[in-house]
This record gives structure tokens, C-alpha cells and sequence, in this order.
């Protein structure tokens, strides 16, 4: 009896070792996806968009950090209430899906200090004068790069500012593309994994619309995509149950 049982336990523990070693089975694509909506249940032909349409993922899930890996639940983000609760966002979402709304990756241009001396401005034009400093300092010698230190700006505030002074053709505040003139931005899709601290800003920081209008809700998400792409591709959608079947 004894014998038996230290057998079947053998057994057993083989059996659950090579569960664990084995490689997991990779998740199956579902061939066609029922959404429930009020307007009349929508049968999407999943397994159409991605093979026969060779549609990429990402196109929908854009939030995934890259192809083949699923996203997030599309009413994960969209339809969502910008209240109290949406503060604990960071411990449901998983942190690979942060670039689909911290975009802020703009990294920096090389302004060209050459250029401007052949201008034949004056160091001071940007450099302070030579009470505050008797040599050329570089920017970030005293301002700091985030916080403004009393009268001493931040560093950004400093450099827009200065910038500013010059270029008020091209530095609109009210216009993010304005960024581009002196930053290179960086799409989403190009951002890997958790973002660092500092891209992880508020809205507000560059968006002067509120956060509840940033993002659509899940009716608007869905049919700015879904008609939109059917459109480009020349189909006509003018008729709620061309998608909708009521019930």
C-alpha cells in the first residue's frame, strides 16, 4: 500500500513539474466577437479584420506596445468617468498601455548656438548679463529642469520664455504642433514598456481641452474607427443595421 501511494505521488508531482516547464499555450484569437449595445448586438468578424483584411493589430488596439500583443478591453479607457475612482488607474492598467495617453516624449532638437552667432545676435540676448554671470553659464547650471525656484524659473519656463521672445511666429501655446519646431516627438507605438517619471505629466499640462473630452466615450471610439475605416475603403455606411442586428 505504502509502495502504491509514494507511486502515485511520484506520479503526480512529474506530472505537475512538467506543467509548470512546459510553455504555456499561446491565448487563441476569437474567430467572431458579440458586443452587446442597445442600438442592436454587433457581430464583429474578428478573424475577417485580421486575416483576410490583414488589418495590423494596433490599428484597433492601440494601446498595445507591439504587434501580436493583446491591449487592453476597449471600455477599459473609453466611457470611462474622470472622477475620484479613475486615480487608481495605475494598479489596473497595465503599465505597458501608459504611452497611449502620457505621450509626452518629445525629446530635444538641436537648437543650433552656431546659427545663432552667425545671426549676429548678442550673447545676452539669451545669456543673462554679465552682473548675474561674469562667463557664458549653461542654462541648467541654475535653473531647474522642473521646479521654479522662487523669482528663478524652471528650466523650461526659462528656455520658452527666452525662445519665445524671438520665435512668436511658430510658438503658439495654444498649439501642441508648435512643439515640433524645437522638439522631435516620439509616437506612441515607438514607446516600449513603463514610461519614466517624467512623461507620466497630467493632461493639462499640454492639452487645454479637459481630460473627459480626450477621450471618446465607447460609442464615439467605436464608430470613429469602425466608420472611418470603412469609409476610407470606399464602403458606404449610412444604415445603423448594416452593423446593428435588432433584436
Amino acid at each position: 500500500m505504502r509502495k502504491t501511494t509514494c507511486i502515485l505521488a511520484g506520479t503526480l508531482l512529474l506530472l505537475a513539474a512538467g506543467g509548470y516547464l512546459l510553455p504555456e499555450a499561446p491565448a487563441q484569437l476569437p474567430n467572431k466577437i458579440l458586443m452587446e449595445n442597445s442600438a442592436g448586438r454587433v457581430v464583429f468578424d474578428h478573424e475577417a479584420h485580421k486575416g483576410t483584411y490583414a488589418i495590423e493589430c494596433q490599428t484597433c488596439h492601440h494601446d498595445a506596445p507591439g504587434a501580436g500583443v493583446p491591449g487592453q478591453p476597449c471600455k477599459t479607457c473609453h466611457g470611462v468617468e474622470f472622477d475620484a475612482s479613475f486615480r487608481g488607474h495605475p494598479r489596473t492598467l497595465a503599465s505597458e498601455t501608459c504611452a497611449a495617453c502620457h505621450h509626452m516624449t518629445l525629446q530635444h532638437k538641436d537648437w543650433g548656438h552656431a546659427n545663432h552667432i552667425r545671426f549676429a545676435l548678442e550673447c545676452t540676448e539669451c545669456h543673462h548679463v554679465t552682473q548675474l554671470e561674469e562667463t557664458p553659464q549653461n542654462c541648467a547650471n541654475c535653473h531647474d529642469r522642473n521646479v521654479d525656484m522662487g523669482r528663478i524659473p524652471s528650466l523650461k519656463n526659462a528656455v520658452h520664455t527666452r525662445c519665445a521672445r524671438c520665435h512668436e511666429d511658430v510658438l503658439k501655446a495654444d498649439d501642441m504642433h508648435s512643439c515640433a519646431e524645437c522638439h522631435t516627438p516620439a509616437a506612441t507605438r515607438e514607446v516600449q514598456g513603463a514610461l519614466p517619471e517624467r512623461a507620466l505629466v497630467s493632461c493639462a499640462s499640454c492639452h487645454k481641452t479637459e481630460a473627459s473630452r480626450l477621450v471618446p466615450g465607447s460609442m464615439a471610439a467605436y464608430h470613429a474607427l469602425c466608420i472611418g475605416c470603412h469609409k476610407k475603403q470606399g464602403g458606404p455606411v449610412d444604415n445603423c443595421a448594416q452593423c446593428h442586428i435588432k433584436q
